[in-house]
């Protein structure tokens, strides 16, 4: 096979690909292909796409925001708002595998269009049907079985006197902030009527032994299952803090947790079958102590996936290294070839496709637009 260097692997990627509106494609019992997806070598990361001015959508990349991938129709799927009072993205942002394009169900609404609803819910839009913007970190996740996005946090940030007062007169009528779920196919939100649990700054992520969400938090370890629709305590007490990041070990049928604000590098696994929970002893080398970090778990190899920010001895962060977690030998290995040229930062936007057994991470490297870059990895690396 040819081999072609980045640049030209891009503009093969982007020629002829056709944009198709956000939900007209019906839902597909097999999961589209790009073929030219199928061509990226293994090893290293390859820029698949760079926003430019002239195209439909752009937008300004959320840290604060998480992702899920929908694996019914190929996209990655962005939602969370910096907010603090100065951002109002309450509008998923998808990207699509097919055309290689960026997709929105609706436009942002507008901050006057705020409000509680008569259940004490806060709600947002014309007809009152979404979410208010808010930061999510890792609570965003896919679930399949549902065919619906999970999001469950709330606007922690958002409450009067801590970063803004925009929302000071709606606040204290608000009763309820749900877990919500996202139609990905109709573009349509709703809001499970049970108690919500928030995983702010926290993870979920999806179990795919059971069909069910998992969450881990400081307080411990709940469920969510569709049959449900109620959050349940599992396990008490979280054994890392807010910052973590959490992901669904199919091959150990386990949730792998990792990263903190105290910035250490110790593992925690959580096994539901039996409630064992425990820090993993992780003997020999180990990637750096973080915060934040993008996190996801690659079925194709039965590895969990993490980068982290390398630092120069000036203190700066000039590239971002990839790491692998096998739990089953409680053993990390760093991807040499794998490095990116820029420092990741707070970023929950890292995504495992497995229709193209790619890793998709949505970043803005300094001074550049949003990229989505993709990282093929198999047995040799």
């Amino acid at each position: 096979m040819m081999r072609r260097g980045p640049a030209a692997l891009l503009s093969v990627l982007l020629a002829g690909c056709a944009v198709i509106p956000f939900g007209r494609r019906p839902p597909l019992p097999v999961p589209p292909t790009n073929p030219r997806l199928l061509e990226l070598p293994a090893g290293r990361w390859i820029k698949i796409h760079q926003q430019a001015p002239g195209d439909a959508v752009t937008f300004v990349r959320q840290s604060h925001g998480g992702s899920a991938f929908d694996s019914r129709r190929g996209r990655v799927v962005l939602f969370g708002s910096d907010s603090h009072g100065r951002d109002w993205t309450n509008s998923p942002l998808i990207f699509d595998l097919t055309t290689l394009q960026w997709q929105r169900p609706y436009a942002d609404d507008d901050v006057a269009s705020y409000r509680v609803s008569a259940a004490g819910v806060a709600v947002a839009g014309s007809d009152g049907t979404h979410p208010w913007a808010m930061h999510t970190f890792g609570a965003v996740t896919y679930d399949p079985a549902a065919d619906r996005i999970v999001v469950a946090s709330y606007p922690g940030h958002m409450q009067p006197g801590a970063f803004t007062n925009a929302l000071a007169h709606l606040w204290p009528s608000v009763r309820r902030h749900p877990t919500w779920l996202f139609d990905p196919g109709s573009g349509e939100w709703t809001a499970l009527a049970g108690e919500p649990v928030h995983f702010f700054p926290h993870s979920i992520d999806y179990d795919s032994t059971r069909n069910l969400i998992l969450g881990y938090r400081d307080h411990g370890v709940y469920e969510l299952s569709a049959a449900s629709q109620e959050w349940r305590s599992v396990a008490t007490p979280g054994l890392l803090g807010w910052g973590s990041n959490a992901v669904y070990d199919s091959g150990q049928q386990a949730l792998v947790v990792f990263g903190s604000h105290e910035r250490g590098n110790d593992v925690v696994a959580y096994w539901p079958a039996s409630g064992r929970h425990r820090v993993m002893p992780t003997p020999g080398p180990r990637p750096r102590g973080a915060c934040n970090v993008p996190f996801a778990y690659h079925a194709g190899l039965g590895r969990s996936v993490a980068l982290i920010d390398g630092e120069a001895e000036t203190g700066e962060t000039r590239w971002s290294e990839t790491w692998l977690y096998d739990l089953g030998r409680d053993r990390w290995q760093r991807v040499a070839t794998a490095d990116l040229p820029f420092g990741v930062g707070m970023n929950y936007n890292l995504e495992y496709d497995p229709t193209h057994q790619l890793l998709l991470l949505v970043a803005a490297p300094p001074g550049e637009a949003i990229a989505v870059w993709a990282l093929r990895l198999d047995s040799s690396c």
